[in-house]
């Protein structure tokens, strides 16, 4: 049997929470709509491999979504540690030694892969009927 002495939740757990659920609806959005672009891009131009770019749109858009939610988690839980530690005098206010490295290398990547997915998507012009 475990017994709690003392347990109170404070009310920014909760604030916590709703940034996390807006934040990541607001990420799987515009994920969504970069993605349904291209998509309909290659559907609409009628390209040969419009269902490869359908694939490697919706890889491309789990890995984009998935590298950015997580991003910003690790960016919130910090901050609140962050937040916490000045609060309680344990943390010279300069010091940010310990912030979440950001993965501007993967997202680099990511926005080449999606211009270049494009533009492949933009390069082969409507096919005609009776040819392809």
């Amino acid at each position: 049997m475990t017994c709690l002495l003392a347990y109170a939740e404070s009310g920014e757990a909760n604030a916590m929470n709703l940034e996390i659920i807006l934040g990541g609806v607001c990420i799987v959005a515009a994920t969504s709509i970069l993605a349904f672009a291209l998509i309909f891009t290659a559907r609409a131009r009628g390209h040969r491999y419009a269902e490869f770019i359908m694939v490697a749109t919706i890889f491309w858009a789990l890995i984009t979504a998935g590298s950015l939610m997580y991003a910003g988690e690790a960016q919130l839980n910090w901050s609140k540690e962050y937040t916490l530690r000045l609060e309680t005098g344990y943390l010279d206010p300069h010091d940010t030694s310990d912030a979440p490295q950001l993965p501007w290398a993967i997202w680099t990547g990511l926005g080449v892969a999606y211009v270049t997915m494009m533009a492949w998507a933009l390069w082969q012009k409507r096919s005609e009927p009776g040819r392809g």
